[in-house]
């Protein structure tokens, strides 16, 4: 088991050590030294968007209201 360093993006100093795949959510934390907030997220790919249809579906296709147009 390999522990990474994390590190405060803007010093450099050393926040915590972690085993990778270890963090499942957001972390937020305050560097002590230059109080620098690091926000960390799981190195994970992002879901694929499904498609979208260029039909007409009664939504306005510039912002997706379906409020009615003017005629």
């Amino acid at each position: 088991m390999k522990l990474q360093d994390q590190r405060c993006g803007e010093c450099r100093r050393l926040l915590f050590k972690i085993e990778p795949g270890a963090l499942c959510g957001a972390l937020a934390i305050k560097c002590p030294r230059c109080k620098a907030h690091n926000t960390l997220r799981p190195q994970s790919p992002s879901p694929k968007r499904p498609e979208h249809s260029n039909e007409r579906d009664g939504k306005d296709p510039q912002c997706g209201s379906s409020y009615p147009q003017p005629i």
